[in-house]
Order: C-alpha cells, then structure tokens, then sequence
C-alpha cells in the first residue's frame, strides 16, 4: 500500500499556501473527482473524493492547520502528549463526511457547480431541468468562537495544563431552541508554543437550529514577566546588578522557571548593552533539546557620590 499523501500533497499545495490558494485548489479538485462525475474506478474515486475534503477541511481551520504544521497528521488526529502518560489539546478525526463538506461549498450537492455558477451565488433558473435534482437544504456552520488563554513563561516551560471555560449555545432536546451551557476543555502547554492559535476544538462550539455545531480555537498569548521575555527557543533574563558588581564582576543567582537556582560567574566587565549567552539553559524544543539562556544586564547607577568616592573613582580608573 503506498504511503499516505499530506494533505499541502493531496491537494497540489505548497506549505505556504494562502486561504484562498486552499479554496480555490479544493473547488477544482473536489469537482473533478465527484463521485457523480469521475469516471475513474469507483473504489479510486470514493478514497480520492474523501482525502481531497479532508485535506481541505484541515487546510481550511487556521487552528487545524496550525497543529498539523507543527505536529503532524499523529498529533492532529491522537493529540499531543502531556508528559504523564496521557494527551491534552484538540483532537481531529474526519467523519468521512465528504459529500456534507462539498454541499457547504458550494451550496449544493450537484457534481455541476461549475456550471451553475460560483459558490454562494443563487443558482440560475434552469437548475432543475439542467441537473433534474432540487437543491438540498445546506446546514451552515458557523464561525469557530475563539477562546483566549493567557499564559506564563513559567507555565509554558513546565508544560502546565490549563483549563479555559467559556459559554455555548446548546440546542435543547426539541431541537428547536437553545440554552447557554457553560463548557470546560483543557489545553496542555508546550514549551515551543508561541503567541497564536494552538488548538481546537471541533464540534464544541455554538449549536442551533439548522446549523452545524461550531468548532471552538484557542488562542494564546504569554503574558509579561519583569524579569524573563523568550524569543523561539531562547531564553531571555534580565539581571538587575549595581555599578560595582557591573566592574568588578558578581555571581548572578538566576532563578530558573523549572525551580532550580543557576548561579553564573560575571568575571568580565558589563557595560551598558552587552549580554552573555549561557548555552542549554533555554525553552525546551520539541526534539528534547533545549535552546540558550540570554542574559541582559540592568545596570543600576549610583544617584550621588560624595566627593571622596569621586576622588578615589579618578585614581582607580586613571591607573
């Protein structure tokens, strides 16, 4: 059996492919290989129908699309490991729902649209003497409902996992009205997550009559430290040190974000701008390694000095 595609593959894509690039790709693909048009082998044109709406539904949801960039088909669909034995964050599976997902495109199940017209628009007033079909009722889906998450680089670092609560609309059993329910998921944090979204929930959003339930993302920021800032994989500390320290060297004591107390020799002189490097003391990286630890220097001057300190200061310094 040959190996399965990736979905940029299935669809003739490049990783960098815009919103609109899926779009349009997924419109051409999707009508060439209908079941109702193709004439490939049925088994062929079944399997390709259904991986080119799935590619197309990943593709198509930023968050989705996010966690497969970063994780893989093996995290999308089974979750991302929480370093205790179990898995946190989204999970996707594809309901083999392809004929639904190509009837919300276009707004018709008709293997035709092409002829009929752009997506979205009416169609024209020979569509049922053209296709002898009625057009299906479309059930919409709404947009995600975004979900914001703060977090600390702390929390971040140690891999924490977060619990985001927010309220939904839920159909009631006569399926004719809906009631706020309030909803608890749970995200666990990797250390190489950046500022975004990262990940979702789908299925868990908004309900409502003739409507597809929602998916929920989740949106992250990390919230500001006056000591620690990360850019990728490094780690940023800042160090407040008085004006001799900055001359006649120190021993920072840095506390790190996992608990343990780094104590680093500064022998050389720190003058205002310079930085140290501190090689695998950084955010830990999705391959096991870690990056560095970047120290910057909060240098604190001295608001007076009193004549003799000034004396003594020229004679040191002239020497």
């Amino acid at each position: 059996m040959a190996p399965k595609q990736s979905y940029y593959n299935v669809l003739g894509l490049q990783r960098t492919a815009t919103t609109e690039e899926v779009k349009k790709a997924y419109r051409k693909l999707a009508l060439k290989w209908h079941p109702e048009r193709a004439s490939e082998p049925k088994a062929e044109v079944l399997s390709t129908f259904d991986s080119i709406a799935e590619a197309y539904e990943v593709l198509s949801n930023p968050a989705r699309r996010a966690i497969f960039d970063q994780y893989g088909e093996t995290g999308l669909k089974n979750g991302i490991p929480d370093g205790q034995g179990g898995v946190k964050g989204g999970k996707y599976q594809f309901n083999n729902n392809a004929a639904e997902i190509f009837a919300a495109f276009f707004g018709t199940s008709s293997p035709f649209a092409d002829i009929l017209g752009d997506m979205g628009s009416e169609p024209p007033a020979f569509y049922g003497e053209l296709t002898g079909m009625q057009l299906p009722h479309v059930k919409a889906k709404p947009a995600p409902k975004v979900v914001e998450l703060e977090v600390t680089l702390r929390e971040l670092y140690n891999c924490v996992t977060k619990k985001i609560t927010y309220t939904r609309k839920k159909l009631k059993h006569d399926e004719m009205s809906t009631y706020d329910e309030m909803v608890d998921q749970y995200v666990g944090l990797k250390p190489w997550w950046t500022d975004g979204l990262v990940a979702s929930f789908p299925g868990a959003g908004d309900e409502g009559v003739d409507i597809l339930p929602g998916d929920v993302d989740v949106a992250m920021t990390i919230a500001p430290d006056i000591c620690w800032a990360c850019e990728g994989s490094t780690l940023i500390y800042t160090a407040r040190i008085g004006l001799t320290e900055a001359l006649c060297g120190t021993i920072l004591e840095i506390p790190c974000l996992d608990g343990r107390q780094l104590a680093i020799p500064v022998t050389q002189v720190v003058a205002p701008g310079y930085t140290k490097k501190w090689p695998g003391e950084g955010m830990p990286k999705e391959d096991g390694t870690k990056g560095n630890l970047l120290i910057k220097f909060d240098i604190q001057f001295p608001e007076t000095l009193t004549p003799a300190q000034k004396t003594t200061i020229k004679k040191t310094l002239a020497q």
